[in-house]
C-alpha cells in the first residue's frame, strides 16, 4: 500500500453528501443530528457552523437531569438576552403544556442582530418527552434568527416527520455519516495513504464506514505498516492509541475521565505536580480524541475513548481511586460546585466533607434528581458523622419536605433532636440557632393548622433571633393558589378563629423569614368578607394586603391581593376592571420575571371566564391535564385549581364526568383539610346530580356544602353557581331548613346575575365592538409580536400613546393578552 504523501492523521475529512446536509443547518429552526457513537456529528456540526461564520453557544449533556439542563439551556439564552435567560431560571423545567407555552413565548421575544446557534450535544442523556415536545413547539414558533442543533445517538421525536414536511424540522441521519468505500478510499488519500479498491472494500466490512473505528485503523497503519483483519474496537484503542502514549499522559487521562469535561485547573488539581497543560495541548494538536472548547474553556474526551480510560480506571488500586475522587471532590468545593463536591466526596467515601459541603450550599436547589442523590449518601452516612453535623442533617430535611417526602421528614427531625440531646459540650448559641432552625421546619409539617404554626414560629424566633438560614424565601408563599382562604380555611365555624390567628402569628413569621408572606392575612381576611358579601370591607382588606405586600416585596400575595380586586370588579358588573387587573398580573410576570406565577395568573383568568360562561376563552391547556398533579401546581393549590376546572366541567354540559371526578376531588381537599375545596366539590355534585334528574342526591350534596359552609357565612360559593342550584336551595328553605342564610345567598346572587349578564351583553355579544381604524393599525402590529415602542416608531406616535390605544382595544374586545388579541383578528379576517 503505497503512501502518496506525508502522512497527515489530524486531517478532517467531510463527504459532499454530509456536507451539503450540514450547509442546510441555517435554514431551519431545529436541526436533529442522529447517528451512533463515533460517527462524528459534533465535529461535523462544529464544521459547519464555523464555516457559517457562527461561533456556536454549546451545551453538553452527560445525565438525565433534565432540571440541570434546563439551567444551562437558559443560561446560553441568558447569553443573548439575560432578561429572557432570569426568567427562564424562574419558570423551571417545562413539563407541561402551559409552561412550554410560556417557554416558547419568552424565547420568542429574544431580539437578535444576527443568527445565533444552540448546539445541544449527546441529547440523547436526556431521553425526555417533555423537552421533544418543548424543541418541536420552538420550531413551530415564528422565525427569529435562533438556530438550535441536537446531537444525539438516537431521539424520540413524536412529530420528527411531520416537522420534516412543514419544512421546520432538518434531519440528518447516519446514513449521511457513514462512508461508503469509495469515500473512504478518498478519506486516507487526504490523509496521505492510496487505497485500492479491495482494501477500500475490506476497511468498510469491517468499519461500516464508521469514521472513529477508520480513524484507528489509520493510526494502526501508521504504527504498523498494516492493518489486523478484525479486533474490537477497545482492544484496537489500546493498541494504536492508549499504548503509544507516555506514562504522565496515561495517568492523566486514566484520572481526568471520571469527569464528564474538565477544566485545565480541574487537570492539576487531580495529577498534583504534572504538567497537564503541556500533555492537553500535545493530545490537542494531535486530535487524539480529546477537544478543547475554547468559550467554556472546557476539555472534552471523545466518549468511545471515555470508556475506554474508565475501564482501566475500575482497574486502578482501591485507594488510587478514593485520591482521585477526594481531589475532584476538593476541587469542586473549591469551585462551590457543591452537588458535584457531594458525590465525589460520596465515591471517596468522605462523608465529613459531604456533610459540610451540604452545609456550605445555600443555593437551595430543591430539584427532584438533587433529592434523590442526598437520599442515596445520607442513607450509606454513618450515625457518628451525622451526628457531628446536625446543620446538614436540617438542609437534608428541609429538601424531604418539598418533595412531600414527609416521612422521611420527620424521622430526619426527630434524628437531629436526639443528636442535640446527646451532644452534652455544643455550645449554648449553636444549639439555640440550631434548635430555632428545627422549629421553623417542624412549622411546615403542621401546615395547615394556623394555630400550631404560629406556635411553632414564635419559639423559633425566641431561639434564633435572626432569619432562617436554611430555607429558601424566595419560593412561592401561596404554592401557586390566588387564594390564602382556600389553603387555611380548615375547620367550619372557626374561620374568625383561623383570620385571628394568621394575625397574631405572622408577624413571628415574617421576622424568620425578611417578610415573607407579608399581607397574607389580610388577603385571607378580605376572601372571607367577599365570600360573606360585605364588598366594602373585603375591598379595604384586599387593600391593606396590596399595600403590605407591596412592602415587603412579597409578589405572591400581590396576586392573592390582584385576584380579590378582580372579584370585587365581577360583582361592580365592571369587566375592563376584571380585564385591567388580570392584565396586570400577565404584565407584572413579565417586568418582573415572575414566570412561576403563570399557573396563578392563568387559573384567575379561567375563573372569571367560567363565572362568565365563556369557555371557549379558557386556554384549552389548562383544561387537557392529568387530574393527578395538574400542570405543575404545588398540591396545596390543587384543591383551589378543582374550583376552576369543576365550574368549567359544569358549562359544558360534562356532569357525569365530574360526577366521576369529585371522589379525586375530595381526596385532594382532605390532605390538607382545605374546607373551600370540599364545599365547591359538592355544589358542584349537587349541580350536576340535578341536572341528570337524580334530586335526591342533588339536595344531599348541597345539604353537606351548607353545613360546612353557613358557620362562616360563605354565601358567594354558592351565589356564583345559583345558576345551577336556585331551585335546589328554594327546596331546602321550604323545609326549614337555612332559610336565612339561603335568603342571603338569593340576594347575593341577584347581584352577582346582574353584574354577569350586562357583562355578556356589553362584551360577549355576537357582534364585537368595533375597533377605529387606527385601534385596528395598531392591533395587527401588535399581534405580529412587536413592542410598544417598536409600534410607535413605525406609525409615527409615542410609545405611551400605543399603551392607551392597547388598554382601549383590550377593553372593547374584553381581552388581556396578545393571543386573544390574534384570535379577534383571525376570526375578522374569515
Amino acid at each position: 500500500m503505497p503512501r502518496s504523501k506525508k502522512i497527515n492523521t489530524q486531517c478532517l475529512y467531510f463527504t459532499d453528501r454530509l456536507t451539503r446536509a450540514m450547509g442546510d443547518l441555517m435554514e431551519y429552526p431545529l436541526t436533529v443530528v442522529e447517528a451512533p457513537m463515533g460517527y462524528g456529528k459534533t465535529t461535523a456540526v462544529r464544521e459547519a457552523v464555523g464555516r457559517a461564520g457562527i461561533t456556536p453557544h454549546w451545551l453538553h449533556v452527560f445525565t438525565d437531569d433534565t432540571d440541570g439542563f434546563w439551567n444551562g439551556f437558559a443560561e446560553l439564552i441568558g447569553a443573548l438576552d439575560s432578561v429572557c435567560g432570569k426568567s427562564l431560571v424562574q419558570l423551571g423545567f417545562p413539563n407541561e403544556a402551559v409552561s412550554m407555552n410560556e417557554a416558547v413565548k419568552l424565547i420568542s421575544r429574544v431580539k437578535l442582530s444576527t443568527p445565533a446557534v444552540i448546539v445541544i450535544d449527546d441529547y440523547h442523556h436526556l431521553d425526555s418527552a417533555e423537552l421533544n415536545t418543548f424543541f418541536e413547539l420552538m420550531s413551530e414558533g415564528e422565525p427569529s434568527g435562533l438556530h438550535i442543533v441536537v446531537t444525539a445517538r438516537y431521539t424520540k421525536f413524536k412529530r420528527l416527520e411531520e416537522l420534516k414536511l412543514k419544512k421546520r424540522l432538518h434531519h440528518i441521519d447516519s446514513d449521511t455519516f457513514a462512508l461508503k468505500p469509495q469515500e473512504i478510499a478518498d478519506y486516507f488519500k487526504a490523509c496521505g495513504i492510496t487505497l485500492n479498491a479491495d482494501q477500500a472494500q475490506r476497511l468498510y466490512k469491517m468499519t461500516e464506514g464508521w469514521i472513529s473505528a477508520l480513524y484507528l485503523f489509520l493510526l494502526e497503519y501508521v504504527s504498523n505498516g498494516s492493518f489486523t483483519n478484525s479486533e474490537s474496537i477497545y482492544r484496537l484503542l489500546e493498541k494504536t492509541v492508549y499504548a503509544t502514549m507516555p506514562e504522565e499522559t496515561k495517568n492523566l487521562l486514566v484520572s481526568v475521565c471520571i469527569f464528564d469535561g474538565f477544566t485545565r485547573k480541574q487537570a492539576e488539581s487531580i495529577c498534583g505536580e504534572s504538567d497537564p497543560e503541556r500533555i492537553l495541548t500535545e493530545l490537542t494538536d494531535s486530535n487524539l480524541f480529546i477537544t478543547y472548547d475554547g468559550r467554556s474553556r472546557m476539555y472534552y474526551i471523545h466518549s468511545i475513548f471515555t470508556d475506554f480510560l474508565r475501564e482501566q480506571f475500575e482497574q486502578k488500586d482501591a485507594a488510587v481511586k478514593t485520591e482521585v475522587y477526594r481531589r475532584a471532590a476538593g476541587c469542586y468545593r473549591q469551585e462551590r460546585d457543591f452537588s458535584k463536591a457531594r458525590k465525589y466526596f460520596f465515591l471517596a467515601g468522605e462523608f465529613d466533607g459531604l456533610l459540610t459541603a451540604l452545609e456550605e450550599d445555600h443555593a437551595n436547589d430543591y430539584s427532584p434528581y438533587d433529592k434523590d442523590l442526598l437520599k442515596s449518601y445520607m442513607a450509606a452516612c454513618p450515625e457518628e458523622v451525622k451526628a457531628r453535623h446536625p446543620y446538614a442533617l436540617l438542609i437534608y430535611a428541609m429538601h424531604l419536605f418539598v418533595h412531600k417526602e414527609l416521612a422521611l421528614f420527620h424521622n430526619v427531625c426527630e434524628e437531629v433532636s436526639h443528636h442535640m440531646n446527646a451532644d452534652k459540650g455544643m455550645a449554648p448559641d449553636l444549639r439555640n440557632r440550631l434548635l430555632g432552625e428545627l422549629e421553623l421546619l417542624l412549622s411546615f409539617a403542621e401546615f395547615n393548622d394556623l394555630k400550631k404554626m404560629s406556635e411553632r414560629h414564635k419559639k423559633a424566633w425566641e431561639l434564633l433571633n435572626q432569619p432562617t438560614s436554611i430555607y429558601d424565601t424566595g419560593t412561592n408563599w401561596t404554592f401557586g393558589s390566588p387564594s390564602v382562604l382556600s389553603l387555611y380555611y380548615r375547620e367550619s365555624g372557626m374561620l374568625e378563629a383561623h383570620i385571628q390567628d394568621i394575625k397574631e402569628g405572622l408577624p413571628y413569621y415574617y421576622r424568620l423569614t425578611n417578610g415573607h408572606g407579608s399581607g397574607a392575612e389580610y388577603a385571607m381576611e378580605a376572601e372571607s368578607l367577599f365570600n360573606q358579601g360585605d364588598f366594602e370591607n373585603a375591598e379595604i382588606s384586599a387593600q391593606k394586603a396590596m399595600l403590605k405586600a407591596q412592602s415587603g416585596q412579597d409578589d405572591n400575595i400581590v396576586y392573592s391581593a390582584l385576584y380579590l380586586q378582580i372579584l370585587i370588579a365581577f360583582m361592580k358588573g365592571d369587566l375592563s376592571g376584571v380585564m385591567k387587573r388580570i392584565h396586570e398580573m400577565h404584565e407584572a410576570m413579565n417586568k418582573r420575571n415572575e414566570s412561576h406565577f403563570i399557573h396563578m395568573a392563568e387559573i384567575c383568568e379561567g375563573c372569571i371566564y367560567a363565572y362568565l360562561d365563556q369557555t371557549d376563552k379558557i386556554p384549552e391547556r389548562l383544561l387537557e391535564v392529568d387530574l393527578s398533579n395538574p400542570l405543575r401546581l404545588r398540591f396545596p393549590a390543587l384543591s383551589f385549581f378543582t374550583v376552576m376546572y369543576g365550574r368549567v366541567l359544569l358549562i359544558r354540559g360534562e356532569y357525569l364526568k365530574l360526577i366521576g371526578s369529585a371522589e379525586h376531588f375530595v381526596s385532594i381537599s382532605s390532605v390538607f383539610s382545605n374546607l373551600l375545596g370540599y364545599i365547591y366539590t359538592y355544589i358542584y355534585l349537587a349541580s350536576a346530580y340535578r341536572k341528570i334528574f337524580r334530586e335526591e342526591e342533588a339536595l344531599s350534596s348541597l345539604k353537606k356544602a351548607l353545613e360546612i359552609a353557613m358557620p362562616d357565612r360563605q354565601y358567594m360559593l354558592f351565589a356564583e353557581n345559583c345558576d345551577f342550584i336556585e331551585p335546589l336551595l328554594r327546596k331546602i328553605a321550604a323545609e326549614g331548613s337555612f332559610r336565612e342564610d339561603i335568603a342571603e345567598i338569593l340576594t347575593l346572587y341577584q347581584i352577582f346575575k346582574r353584574s354577569k349578564e350586562q357583562m355578556i351583553r356589553d362584551y360577549f355579544a355576537k357582534e364585537k365592538p368595533s375597533l377605529t381604524e387606527r385601534e385596528l393599525e395598531i392591533a395587527r402590529l401588535a399581534a405580529s409580536g412587536i413592542t410598544n415602542s417598536e409600534i410607535g416608531k413605525q406609525l409615527f406616535i409615542s410609545a405611551n400613546t400605543v399603551k392607551m390605544a392597547m388598554k382601549s382595544i383590550y377593553t372593547k374586545l374584553s381581552i388581556n393578552n396578545r393571543t386573544h388579541l390574534q384570535q379577534y383578528l383571525n376570526d375578522l379576517e374569515q
